[in-house]
């Protein structure tokens, strides 16, 4: 008999073991947590998905918003500013220029 005839007939000739577990077992009824959580549990999953969808694009929109104000401010405070500027120069340009006719150098110090 060839090797590989032999493998097979001894492999054909064992029993598979079932193997159970305690958990698992069919024998002993189900405890009331684990009947509730077995109907409720698989209903609850479409519902945490929808309500975790649901946040984050709730967050998403409040975080947009809340950068479009920030926008608006900062573009406020810069047209302001601008406006405050135009008025110091007109005002400038409104005085008159003051030419000082002595004339020093600016480093004295220097000796050469």
């Amino acid at each position: 008999m060839s090797p590989l005839a032999r493998l097979v007939q001894l492999r054909s000739l064992r029993v598979p073991l079932r193997r159970t577990r305690g958990y698992s077992s069919t024998t002993e009824p189900r405890s009331g947590h684990a009947d509730w959580y077995a109907s409720m549990l698989p209903g609850m999953i479409p519902v945490a998905l929808l309500g975790s969808a649901m946040y984050m694009g709730l967050q998403l929109l409040q975080s947009r918003l809340a950068h479009e104000r920030f926008l608006d401010e900062a573009r406020e405070e810069v047209r302001q500013l601008e406006d405050e500027v135009d008025k110091l120069q007109k005002e400038r340009a409104a005085q008159p220029s003051i030419v000082s006719s002595s004339r020093t150098s600016a480093s004295k110090w220097w000796p050469w």
